[in-house]
């Protein structure tokens, strides 16, 4: 499950390579495939959104890992409390039945 969302969340990161990629390719195979102001501003349009899209992707994907590690701490801190807790009740229990 989490393999096909992270799957998902590469296809930003895919797109802009292929994009620049394509790019590339069609500027070397012709001399006039970049033939003015249009053609190169939306080139730069498409990779400055590309690279927006990878950041915000970043973002997100941080935050909730950040999110999930502090879960998962709070998680084990609440474990170690409890099976600290029990010892102690445990011994208590037994400090009260030799007195």
């Amino acid at each position: 499950m989490h393999y096909t969302l992270a799957l998902f969340f590469i296809i930003p990161g895919t797109v802009l390579y292929c994009f620049i990629g394509a790019t590339a390719g069609s500027l070397t195979e012709s001399e006039n495939a970049v033939n003015g102001p249009v053609a190169i501003a939306s080139i730069v349009v498409g990779i400055v959104f590309g690279l927006l899209a990878i950041f915000v992707v970043s973002y997100y994907a941080k935050r909730e890992f950040n999110k999930i590690v502090a879960e998962q701490e709070q998680h084990e801190r609440e474990e170690e409390g409890f099976s600290a807790d029990e010892t102690l009740g445990e011994e208590s229990i037994h400090a009260a039945a030799a007195v």
